[in-house]
């Protein structure tokens, strides 16, 4: 389907122009159809003038029938309302088609005459007004319908394609979460703990650990995972990185109970809190804060991710780390032009990063899913 700012795109299939195809085709077969039983009441030649005007008004009808369609469905009009603008609109675009095509045939018939022509609309036979409101009616559901087909298509590519990105960040945060150094240090705070006689304390680290890998690797094999089940998972990691840090991390975490159960993208707050802390606490001795906000604003979903640390500098690697660009992509294959992510300075110095959602419970079905810029 075509997305409201290029109306004039047609219905694609991975760029093929499937609309032009079927509106010209068909309007050929309707035209041909016709002209084989107008042989019945004129000449040849009145017959195939006859039906190629009936077939190109109808072809220039159905052209602005798809103009008003494609505002109608922008606007995700309900199902009761769309099906009685395509009914009032196809037995009443049934008249003025019938019309105009009378008039262009009096007008061929009377080509060669000198008197002039006297415009006047004639009376439509209620068979003839009927049949034409369903050949309407028929194109006007068609279209609909294969609308919705490739919608569908589209919306199972991009479904496909978010799980397996989701599959890979999670490959990807095992990979850049538990690297060398990482592992080093977490072991090396739990043998401090048991050199210390801190012995209950390092248990509780090696399960700190050991949940993080079970979260990880737990994972539900879905794109999205509901934001108690994304905090259970930031908190494991944020545990682990106390240890190493101590009192120079200071977490806090603030989310609405309303939006405890929206769903949001796996494994989308790690990187954004590692970036916090990476460039937020690491370079400080004193260390710093990391805050961690979740709330519903008008139906969406606003996360972010603040820390109080240096900043953005001109030579950062903040703005080009895979975690972020990949975030970034995620947000798009998932929810198209209704997600938005940014990383900014923050007022009172650091950085924050925030993602705004649309605020839902549970995903639709396939056939129930209406992406705004994916329609026509």
């Amino acid at each position: 389907m075509e997305a409201p700012q290029t109306k004039d795109d047609g219905m694609t299939i991975r760029g093929f122009p499937f609309f032009w195809l079927l509106q010209c085709a068909g309007w050929l077969a309707y035209g041909v159809a016709m002209f084989a039983w107008g042989l019945d009441y004129f000449n040849t030649l009145d017959a195939f003038v006859n039906k190629a005007l009936l077939a190109a008004t109808g072809f220039a009808l159905t052209l602005l029938l798809r103009v008003l369609y494609w505002r109608a469905r922008a606007r995700s009009m309900r199902p009761l309302a769309s099906a009685l603008l395509v009914f009032v609109t196809s037995f009443s675009g049934a008249a003025v088609w019938r019309e105009c095509h009378t008039l262009l045939f009096e007008l061929y018939r009377n080509a060669g005459r000198s008197e002039g022509l006297a415009i006047t609309l004639v009376k439509i036979p209620l068979g003839t007004w009927l049949y034409d409101g369903l050949v309407l009616l028929a194109w006007s559901l068609l279209y609909y319908g294969l609308n919705d087909w490739i919608e569908i298509e589209r919306q199972k590519e991009r479904v496909l394609r978010a799980e397996t990105m989701a599959h890979q960040a999670r490959l990807r945060a095992l990979q850049s979460q538990l690297e060398p150094h990482f592992l080093f240090n977490t072991l090396n705070a739990i043998s401090t703990l048991v050199a210390e006689g801190h012995n209950s304390d390092a248990v509780r680290m090696i399960a700190r650990v050991s949940d993080f890998l079970r979260l990880t690797l737990d994972a539900n094999e879905t794109p999205e995972i509901s934001v108690t089940e994304e905090l259970e998972f930031v908190r494991r990691y944020l545990e682990i990185e106390q240890v190493r840090f101590g009192d120079r991390l200071r977490v806090t975490i603030d989310a609405q109970p309303e939006a405890m159960p929206a769903l949001v993208p796996a494994l989308v707050l790690q990187p954004l809190v590692e970036n916090a802390v990476k460039h937020g606490i690491l370079p400080r001795e004193r260390g710093g804060s990391v805050a961690v906000t979740i709330a519903m604003q008008d139906g969406t979903l606003r996360i972010s991710v603040a820390d109080d640390g240096p900043g953005l500098s001109q030579d950062s690697d903040l703005q080009r780390g895979v975690g972020l660009s990949n975030t970034a992509a995620r947000l798009k294959e998932l929810y198209g032009n209704q997600s938005r992510f940014s990383v900014v300075p923050s007022a009172a110095g650091g950085v924050t990063a925030v993602i705004e959602l649309p605020f839902r419970t549970a995903r639709p079905p396939l056939d129930a899913v209406a992406v705004p810029g994916a329609r026509e």
